[in-house]
């Protein structure tokens, strides 16, 4: 192992190691990443997943123990013999503070370690009022979220932040966030330096779509998968690819940019300039103004009895209950939106050949009923058989804090090394 530039298992980025660490400190390190990213991992795991020797393993958690960094969970499932004991990274080993701010909704919680919520809440983001006031808001909600947790402030060691604009998560920046009237106000925005100069605590960035799929690696349905792509399906469109365990970012860190796939040829303008994105014919916010479009033209619809505010109100949980009330305006609109991220999901499953697609985001969660067959039907015609045969199709299950709480635990990665240098310190802590 080269002790100047020990690499966190699972991770795509390097932690430099202070020339202080002894080769015994460093196999502990590398012991504690295995036991974080694989929670109840037993000894013997362990020795396969690091090589190093039953004994050697022994000794390392055993010293972890005493360090109070980990803690013994009872037995995991064995199916013979003596059952192995799980092993856990302490929950209370720190706290950490997601934050998800959305086109609509500013979504905050507060987590144990190990992803479990211990508070949360969200409020209306009202990104019309500028930048500034965003974050003035976000900054009162993060502490007061805080507060109102009951945990203590310093026991909170971390903010995890997940942004819906395009992110350049190495540099901790908001590259742009194509929406309307929004260009200006988030172009080239360093907001990991502003959480941190805020808070005074380590801060990761990504994007929200990034982090949902973090969040369904660790805590849904992907926690078993080692390689499946997720698909978020809101105002915008976006994915993110889990390859060998590891999110995939691509050399630029913009992998993932499924809803800027081209799918109608001359179709309407996207907000990236481009014409004919998935984006721009079956987001959220694109079936809402085509029907809003229809409704001003004319068209008979429930939507108009169910929109009770006006047009501009619409939503799309309004749409989909149309669909259920065997509206034909809502059921051509939702059945065209699903026909163009067919097209694109069968270009997916011949690039890629993922044998779990996992859904998320407002549309999915609201509308799978009238999503999923139509799609694997899609997918059936265009895609190659075989690749189309074994591709699965799932809705995740994880609530609409999903992307905070992948955002809490990126940052939980990060902090890692320094509650272990907080134990070498203080070793009897």
């Amino acid at each position: 192992m080269n002790l100047n530039n020990f690499k966190v298992p699972g991770s795509s980025q390097a932690t430099q190691a202070p020339q202080t660490y002894c080769k015994s400190d460093l196999n502990e390190l590398n012991v504690l990443y295995q036991i974080c990213a694989r929670p109840t991992i037993s000894r013997i795991e362990l020795s396969k997943h690091t090589g190093l020797s039953p004994a050697c393993i022994g000794g390392i958690v055993n010293r972890l123990l005493r360090k109070r960094l980990i803690v013994e969970s009872g037995p995991t499932f064995a199916a013979q013999g003596r059952k192995p004991v799980a092993l856990l990274v302490r929950s209370d080993a720190a706290y950490l503070v997601g934050v998800d701010i959305g086109s609509y909704m500013l979504r905050v919680i507060v987590t144990d370690f190990l992803g479990r919520n211990i508070y949360k809440t969200e409020t209306a983001s009202r990104l019309s009022e500028g930048r500034q006031r965003v974050l003035a808001r976000t900054f009162h909600t993060v502490q007061k979220a805080i507060r109102d947790s009951g945990v203590p402030k310093s026991h909170v060691k971390g903010i995890g932040v997940a942004h819906s604009g395009v992110v350049d998560s190495v540099n901790g920046l908001i590259l742009s966030y194509p929406r309307p009237g929004q260009m200006a106000q988030w172009k080239n925005v360093p907001l990991r330096d502003i959480f941190e100069e805020q808070f005074g605590l380590p801060a990761t960035l990504e994007d929200s779509t990034r982090t949902m799929a973090v969040a369904e690696r660790h805590f849904g349905l992907g926690i078993n998968l080692s390689d499946f792509v997720f698909v978020s399906v809101g105002i915008g469109i976006g994915a993110a690819i889990f390859i060998d365990g590891k999110l995939y970012r691509g050399p630029g860190g913009l992998a993932g940019e499924f809803g800027h796939m081209t799918v109608k040829e001359n179709g309407p303008r996207c907000s990236c300039g481009n014409y004919g994105c998935l984006e721009a014919v079956a987001s959220c916010a694109a079936i809402i103004q085509t029907v809003r479009h229809a409704l001003q033209q004319g068209v008979d619809s429930k939507i108009h009895d169910l929109a009770k505010e006006g047009l501009e109100r619409i939503t799309i949980e309004m749409i989909v209950q149309a669909v259920r009330e065997n509206d034909s305006l809502a059921f051509r609109v939702l059945d065209e939106a699903v026909s163009h991220i067919g097209v694109a999901l069968a270009d997916v499953a011949n690039l890629l050949n993922p044998r779990v697609v996992i859904f998320g985001g407002p549309l999915f969660q609201q509308a799978q009923e009238f999503l999923l067959g139509p799609l694997r039907r899609m997918i059936k015609q265009r895609a190659l058989e075989k690749a189309a045969n074994e591709m699965e199709l799932k809705v995740s299950s994880l609530g609409s804090e999903a992307a905070a709480r992948g955002a809490a635990y990126l940052v939980s990665q990060r902090i890692l090394e320094s509650l272990y240098l907080e134990k070498l310190e203080r070793p009897m802590d």
